[in-house]
């Protein structure tokens, strides 16, 4: 993958700063909150992409087995 792939989009850029704004408008307990949730998508992502690199066969990555 270039390295280009891994900088937001435009439209993903846009929605980080209407993320920040909405950040800035929070009371703390509100950001932890935030913060929580975010980092349980993040580990549900992380689990889903586990789970379909496992159902692909190997030889998707130019081995046979």
């Amino acid at each position: 993958m270039e390295p280009t792939s891994y900088e937001l989009t435009i439209e993903q850029q846009f929605q980080m700063r209407l993320m920040e704004e909405s950040a800035r408008n929070m009371s703390q307990a509100q950001l932890a909150d935030t913060l929580v949730q975010a980092s349980r998508l993040i580990m549900l992502k992380d689990n889903v992409i586990r789970s379909l690199m496992k159902q692909l066969p190997v030889r998707a990555f130019g081995y046979d087995v």
